[in-house]
């Protein structure tokens, strides 16, 4: 039987993947958010839109009301004015859990990052770790995710610097730092294998890909996709830190100095990389050709998952 689900930040990337998944699998969607209005294309027959501010809670006490689980995925990439880590990534998350618990809601799946954490120097890792102790403390039935980069059709990665092949040479910053991607619709089924499954109360599960890559192989497997040819230029930790310093003055930074901070770090899983109780994750290779070239956008995408998981189930 279908449940009442309410996605906070559910019209970002990662929150659309989950609430078509959500859909297909036969449960409501209430999709919260700041600007529902921006949202629109979203309402098919099962979704309701709802507006909410984490920061200070208003609107969170609608939104999960009647809700049988709720899935918090509010994160920021960089500070921008009231927009903060601390906001997003703790203040938001004890709004909602005690919104969470005067509802009586009965399960509740948070999403941090891989690395949480571990990189005191990193507010963006140290602000997701506190949110954890937040979630671990509740009373409420919690599951919680540390995906890797996440990749696919309209993600802040790959799509980002592909407008940097617009220049002559694209700048190469920590180029031998690992990365371990996973695609957008891996990470949102493990959000919904995990709806209403006893087996993963109390868990905390890393999602990555099948493969290592270091940044400089990433964005050469992009190039090679793209057809373009294009130096990539190690740059040096001071120019870095220029780069990193000046980005940060930016409205839309390309490189903050906190993602410098991360980029100095591997971003890997420590275990079983995606756990098999979510399936199998794809594979980087075959994934990219369908959204990096910005003409298939999300449609070749959601039917290679769909046509994933009808394999899986004849398989059986």
């Amino acid at each position: 039987m279908g449940k009442q689900i309410c996605i906070i930040g559910g019209s970002g990337f990662v929150g659309r993947a989950i609430a078509k998944q959500a859909i297909t699998a036969g449960h409501l969607v209430t999709v919260a958010c700041r600007h529902p209005e921006r949202a629109r294309d979203m309402l098919v027959e099962g979704v309701t839109l709802k507006q909410v501010d984490v920061a200070d809670g208003r609107g969170i006490d609608e939104a999960v009301s009647g809700c049988d689980c709720v899935i918090y995925l509010v994160g920021l990439l960089f500070e921008r004015g009231r927009n903060s880590f601390q906001a997003a990534h703790i203040d938001g998350v004890e709004h909602v859990i005690a919104a969470c618990h005067r509802a009586g809601v009965a399960q509740y799946l948070h999403m941090s990052a891989l690395g949480a954490g571990n990189i005191p120097d990193s507010h963006y890792a140290t602000t997701k770790a506190t949110a954890e102790i937040s979630v671990t403390d509740s009373k409420l039935n919690w599951t919680i995710f540390r995906p890797s980069i996440i990749y696919g059709a309209g993600d802040s990665f790959f799509n980002k610097f592909k407008m940097m092949t617009l220049l002559p040479v694209i700048p190469l910053i920590c180029g031998q730092t690992l990365f371990q991607p996973v695609w957008v619709e891996d990470v949102a089924r493990a959000f919904v294998v995990a709806i209403n499954n006893r087996h993963t109360a109390g868990q905390t599960y890393e999602l990555a890909g099948t493969e290592q890559y270091s940044f400089e192989k990433l964005l050469q497997m992009m190039l090679d996709e793209l057809a373009i040819s294009r130096k990539l230029l190690a740059v040096s930790p001071t120019i870095a830190g220029l780069m990193a310093g000046f980005g940060s003055l930016l409205p839309t930074p390309a490189l903050t100095m906190d993602q410098l901070t991360l980029l100095e770090h591997d971003n890997i899983a420590t275990g079983e990389p995606f756990p098999s109780l979510f399936g199998a994750p794809a594979q980087l290779e075959h994934v990219l050709p369908t959204f990096i070239h910005g003409n298939q956008v999300e449609t070749l995408q959601y039917q290679m998952d769909l046509s994933r998981q009808c394999y899986r189930k004849g398989s059986v």
